[in-house]
């Protein structure tokens, strides 16, 4: 039953639908804004709603979470195909079965055990668990398809199997389960006490959904409201009997509620959004699904149940258009959670983010392959992100509490592009296993002369620059120069240089790999500074393996006026003042030289070099 893929990588409960709505938005109105507010007489619950984006992701569909905030689902690779995800720390790993259709997550367990199921090439599901970072099959005895949607800690799974016929049966373990009477039973959730719920169509071809306890028993779920439902799923129940089911009624977009125990029914759907699908809960009543943006972007999303004063504060949305390219933006409401670089990145599809650094006169810069999440996106302040197309944006939050804007931060969301590239970012990794942290990476673009710096940090750099009046700062064809110093000012790197390219322009970003850093490609003599000298000069030098160095300095009749035997010198550029050879412009006797023309020879065993040098005294 079970082989590894190899990969890349007892209460009667009846649903009232109730739909009470209440505007709560500053910037936008919307006709029928999904805030909840009181659900019965006897019980009140109240949310707030946080997005969960992945930078350079614009479909995540996050249908599983567990109680330590990771996450699972479905994304698309380049091709478009579906294939599964998991979100742990932040980190996206994504997997694929060799030669299927598609690959996708239905479930997620406490110990990091995702399932769901593939599509073979003759159109076959096989259920999949991933344990250890690797892809199991798991199939339903005998049966054709199988499709897994839950896992419980210990490992049981639930899901359904479809014959031939396409009947589709439940199953619970190794257990065929069928609600009585019912033509289709589909089981989608298993909570920590072995309670059960899914969904199954009656002989009369109606949708019900159902729990199963672990005595066998079946309590059916209606919903009166809606009699006759296109579908109805029940996805997920939590151990204290919450339930997340959806359900289409004809003509209308797929919906989202969430029940609580002797409690009527809630349509959660977030704000500003096209439709929204909740499909998991856990155990804190935190709700995850995901949802479609008016721009087809499919976003994470998490809904969760707070006090009502909180609900009240965080229920402001705003809504507004980014265009293609350059834009600048403050952040015009204060999300439930930090937002960071990161975060913004997500939240707009950019492919840079600069912080507009005003006490300190400078650019900050973030890009989604940096190893970190960035500075924090604050009220009040400036920021300059780049979209590859028009962005539909809903930022949904509380007013900002005592910040004030500084001079060159917009009051919202404004679309500024004006057809030029008015700011940029190179960035990119130093390869290597030393650590870098510190090192200052220096740009200067050949054209202009203007010059951009950043410091390490994880390996990682972001240099970043801007043109506030909207004037271009750089242009397709230019040459960037960039050189790596260490933490001391010490050249650490040869010179690197890089064509800005009509792509660059359009990501705003230039993408770089920096190797050879601390080691010369080879040996090599550089002029001496000052020159000409009185009475001192120093004597720059670069070697591209560890040697025993020698430094000679002659008359121009070849006549040796002193040599400087500087001994065994690793790797690396000896170029500033604190490593280069240094002349105090005296021969061999102390005495000090006349003024003219001398030449100097660096040697080691296997390099010999000269260059000439002038005292002028």
């Amino acid at each position: 039953m079970n082989h590894n893929i190899k990969t890349k990588l007892p209460l009667f409960i009846s649903l009232i639908i109730c739909f009470t709505w209440n505007t709560a938005a500053h910037g936008v109105t919307f006709p029928e804004p999904p805030v909840p507010v009181l659900i019965s007489e006897t019980y009140t619950e109240h949310y707030i709603y946080e997005t969960i984006n992945v930078p350079g992701v614009d479909f995540l569909e996050v249908t599983s979470n567990n109680d330590h905030g990771h996450y699972a689902g479905n994304t698309k690779n380049t091709d478009g195909k579906l294939i599964g995800f998991t979100l742990i720390n932040g980190k996206l790993t994504t997997y694929d079965v060799p030669n299927s259709l598609q690959t996708t997550f239905y479930g997620l367990n406490n110990v990091g055990q995702a399932v769901g199921f593939y599509i073979d090439q003759d159109n076959i599901s096989h259920g999949i668990i991933l344990q250890d970072s690797e892809l199991v099959e798991w199939n339903f005895p005998e049966a054709m398809n199988t499709q897994i949607f839950g896992i419980t800690e210990d490992g049981q799974v639930v899901g359904d199997i479809i014959d031939a016929n396409e009947v589709v049966n439940g199953f619970v373990g190794e257990m065929q389960f069928d609600v009585p009477g019912a033509t289709t039973t589909f089981v989608d959730h298993i909570n920590a006490s072995d309670v059960s719920v899914g969904s199954y169509i009656s002989a009369d071809e109606i949708y019900h959904g159902f729990i199963k306890y672990p005595d066998g028993s079946i309590v059916n779920i209606d919903v009166p409201g809606l009699p006759n439902p296109e579908y109805l799923f029940v996805n997920a129940i939590n151990d204290a009997g919450v339930i997340v089911f959806r359900a289409k009624a004809k003509d209308d977009i797929e919906r989202s509620y969430v029940l609580h125990p002797n409690s009527q029914p809630i349509e959660l759907r977030y704000p500003g959004s096209v439709e929204t699908v909740l499909r998991d809960i856990d155990m804190s009543g935190k709700i995850t699904g995901y949802y479609d943006m008016p721009d087809g972007r499919r976003h994470g999303c998490e809904i969760k149940p707070v006090s009502q004063e909180e609900a009240e504060r965080y229920s402001n949305v705003f809504l507004s258009d980014l265009t293609k390219g350059l834009n600048m933006l403050s952040m015009p409401l204060e999300s439930s959670e930090p937002m960071n670089a990161k975060s913004l990145a997500g939240l707009t599809g950019a492919t840079v983010v600069i912080a507009l650094d005003a006490d300190n006169q400078r650019f900050l810069g973030w890009t989604p392959n940096a190893p970190n999440d960035g500075f924090p996106i604050e009220g009040g302040q400036g920021y300059i992100v780049n979209v590859p197309q028009e962005r539909k944006v809903i930022i949904v939050g509380a007013q900002w509490m005592n910040k004030s804007p500084v001079s060159a931060a917009p009051n919202s969301i404004t679309t500024t592009t004006s057809g030029e590239t008015w700011a940029f970012v190179v960035s990119g990794q130093l390869k290597g296993m030393q650590n870098y942290d510190g090192y200052l990476i220096t740009v200067r673009n050949l054209r202009t002369n203007s010059v951009m710096t950043a410091q390490v940090k994880d390996h990682y750099f972001a240099v970043a620059t801007a043109d506030l009046a909207r004037k271009s700062v750089v242009q397709a064809g230019d040459i960037l120069e960039v050189t790596v110093s260490d933490k001391n000012g010490n050249l650490a790197s040869d010179k690197f240089s890089f064509e800005v390219t009509p792509n660059s322009l359009e990501k705003a970003l230039l993408t770089v790999n920096l190797d050879g850093i601390g080691k010369p490609k080879g040996n090599f003599l550089l002029q001496n500074y000052p020159n000409p000298f009185n009475p001192e000069t120093w004597i720059p030098y670069q070697l591209s393996e560890a040697s025993t160095v020698s430094i000679s300095i002659y008359e121009t009749t070849g006549k040796l006026v002193r040599e400087l035997s500087l001994g065994h010198q690793s790797a690396g550029f000896y170029n500033s003042r604190e490593r280069a050879a240094y002349w105090d412009g005296k021969n061999t006797l102390g005495e000090s030289v006349a003024s003219g023309v001398y030449f100097y020879s660096l040697e080691t065993p296997s390099f010999q070099q000269t260059r000439r040098m002038i005292i002028l005294k």
